[in-house]
């Protein structure tokens, strides 16, 4: 079940940069997904700037930066 939604002007993921996006997390942190968007989404925190992903010392992808 994803408890948090949060978006920004770009994310950085693996050498990529999207434009636009939506990051969903788990109660622990730990995003269960995330993509671009172009209309408004409910319930979600923007916070504009770049968030940046990686991965945590147990492989789980997280923000790390943002």
């Amino acid at each position: 079940m994803t408890v948090k939604r949060i978006a920004a002007n770009r994310v950085v993921v693996d050498g990529r940069e999207l434009s636009q996006c939506a990051v969903e997390l788990d109660a622990e942190g730990v995003v269960t997904a995330y993509y671009t968007f172009t209309g408004e989404l409910p319930f979600t925190e923007w916070r504009g700037g770049t968030l940046r992903l990686g991965r945590d010392e147990g492989g789980r992808l997280v923000i790390i930066d943002g």
